[in-house]
């Protein structure tokens, strides 16, 4: 059996220092932004002008590590052990830490690593000091899921797929986690949203039993009719101020990452990723003039299940489902403070601009295939 995480050190503490030049400011938010504490938790404040890198220092040498695989992939798991194996011949005094759900088929393979004690979840934020994530932008997503108060900073390795997440390729990972280790990082800070579901006497939802927390999504919390064939209709509010009712599929409360998600395939604008907004995008709506709209980061946004709706709608929160929800029943939605700080390639977000232009081939033109030929 694999060692539980209860005996482990806290997390290690760090700084975070901006990025970037400082002089188009006022006053008051360069002094905010010059003073430099010696943190363990990640938060950003609402509203903050400031959208750029941080510099990563540790205090001292990170403690310990939590590496997360793409699940059900065969194609990662080689890789997988072969990282951790080196991280510990490498960094024997860091602690590598793996899910639960998996740890038993690498018993025999990776006995030292360590796992939680089932059903404390917390135990996450408490002692990981930074994250590996090998697979796709689907395991960062995962890995938000796991950490329901402030995150470590995350390096994600792509195995080959094309994603908006992954900066680093598989084969860059030792001279990527040496650098990390050592402190010599930059981290974009990408904004999540904070959600809450209630029933219509405005008590917590409760699904399967169990009562519905607050919930954190990276990319977007979406309302839609799911198998359904009727459109939805839902009351919107903003600030406690009626917006719209919407007649559509759903409705979509996405992050400026979420983005070039769902929301970017209904039809919503590209948002850049240190930019503090909250996006509201109608998925197919009736209304030919229903167009998406960007909401401050203060916003307190609530959907409200109409009692013309003619059937139930389902919640998902970054593609995962989480409930389903009956006329007067509702969901606020807020910008939350616990960001998702990503290790960047490099250090001034040229990231997103490559990403836009050779991942969505962003405003490039058509090429008649018959002038093709006359190139070779």
């Amino acid at each position: 059996m694999h060692s539980t995480t209860t005996n482990l050190p806290n997390k290690v503490q760090f700084l975070l220092e901006q990025v970037g030049d400082l002089t188009q400011l006022n006053v008051t938010d360069r002094k905010q932004l010059k003073e430099t504490a010696i943190i363990t938790d990640i938060q950003q404040t609402i509203g903050s002008t400031y959208g750029g890198n941080y510099k990563l220092k540790w205090v001292q040498q990170p403690r310990s590590v939590f590496v997360v695989k793409k699940s059900s992939s065969e194609s990662t798991e080689k890789t997988f052990v072969e990282l951790i194996n080196w991280l510990h011949d490498k960094y024997p005094q860091i602690n590598i830490i793996i899910e639960r759900e998996i740890a038993k088929e690498f018993q025999n393979r990776l006995p030292f690593v360590y796992i939680i004690p089932e059903g404390q979840k917390d135990e996450y934020t408490r002692v990981v000091d930074f994250v590996i994530t090998l697979g796709g932008d689907g395991t960062i997503l995962h890995v938000s899921s796991q950490f329901d108060h402030s995150v470590p900073p995350i390096i994600s390795f792509s195995m080959g797929t094309l994603g908006f997440l992954l900066p680093f390729h598989i084969r860059q990972y030792e001279s990527a986690l040496e650098s990390l280790i050592k402190g010599d990082v930059s981290l974009l800070l990408r904004m999540r949203l904070t959600c809450s579901i209630w029933n219509a006497e405005r008590k917590r939802t409760v699904w399967n039993d169990q009562k519905i927390g607050h919930l954190q999504a990276m990319n977007e919390i979406n309302l839609h009719r799911g198998r359904f064939p009727h459109l939805t209709a839902i009351n919107c509010f903003v600030d406690e101020q009626f917006l719209t009712n919407a007649v559509a599929d759903g409705l979509i409360a996405a992050t400026p990452t979420g983005s070039t998600a769902y929301s970017l395939s209904a039809g919503g604008p590209i948002i850049h990723p240190s930019v503090q907004s909250i996006l509201l995008t109608p998925i197919c709506p009736r209304s030919l003039s229903f167009r998406p709209i960007s909401l401050p980061p203060a916003a307190k946004i609530k959907m409200e299940i109409s009692e013309e709706s003619r059937s139930p709608l389902e919640v998902n929160v970054d593609g995962r489902v989480i409930c389903m929800l009956d006329k007067g029943d509702f969901l606020e939605v807020e910008m939350s403070p616990y960001p998702i700080p990503c290790v960047n390639r490099v250090g001034e977000g040229v990231d997103w601009v490559k990403d836009i232009n050779e991942l969505l081939k962003w405003n490039q033109n058509f090429v008649n295939k018959q002038l093709l030929t006359h190139w070779w």
